[in-house]
């Protein structure tokens, strides 16, 4: 989910994004320059909390609420 609080629960907004895993990895030579950039900036601890690269496809995007509209689709 990613939403943006409003001052009232109806100006809340946001959206559902359902992804699908494309890829994962736990060595890769990619990874590793991930994990040099994030020693250089927020230090070694944080370096080795990263195990893995994951990549996504986003398979759809939804409103938080859609009131019925779609629902088919996810029966």
């Amino acid at each position: 989910m990613i939403m943006e609080p409003g001052k009232t629960p109806a100006e809340w907004k946001g959206v559902r994004v359902y992804l699908k895993m494309k890829k994962y990895e736990t060595s890769w030579e990619q990874l590793e320059k991930i994990k040099a950039q994030i020693t250089q900036r927020a230090g070694e601890a944080a370096a080795k909390r990263v195990h893995a690269a994951v990549s996504f496809e986003i398979g759809e995007v939804r409103p938080i609420i859609d009131f019925g509209r779609g629902r088919e689709k996810s029966t």
